[in-house]
């Protein structure tokens, strides 16, 4: 038998090296009342990877936009991990390439919107 990947036996914080995967859908009452609407929601799944510690941050839907808040919240709440690992379903490609874009436009900026930026900056 291998060993093990560094990952889940390096001693860090809990959810240092963690997975993700969504599971749903639900369906949630708006109320308690009898007759209130049905909304359809899914969870996001965080595991650690060393103590398998379980995180479960509710979705409201599939989008890359939901994905991307549910992440910032997780890392609100535990700490920011050292590396993720997905299945590389739609939403996590979606996610991945709009983390693309913003890393490179944070390293070669251009030049435009930073002349537009500044021009705004001044007059607010």
């Amino acid at each position: 038998m291998g060993n093990l990947p560094k990952e889940r036996v390096r001693g860090n914080f809990p959810f240092d090296c963690s997975g993700i995967d969504f599971i749903g859908p639900f369906w949630i009452k708006s109320n308690k009342e009898h007759k209130s609407s049905l909304y359809k929601t899914y969870v996001s799944i965080f595991v650690s990877f060393v103590t398998k510690a379980v995180h479960f941050e509710l979705v409201s839907d599939l989008t890359t936009q939901e994905f991307i808040a549910s992440v910032q919240r997780f890392i609100v709440r535990t700490g920011r991990p050292s590396l993720i690992f997905s299945d590389n379903d739609k939403t996590f490609i979606g996610a991945n390439a709009k983390l693309k874009r913003l890393y490179k436009l944070v390293i070669n900026p251009d030049p435009e919107l930073t002349g537009f930026l500044e021009v705004v900056d001044e007059y607010i």
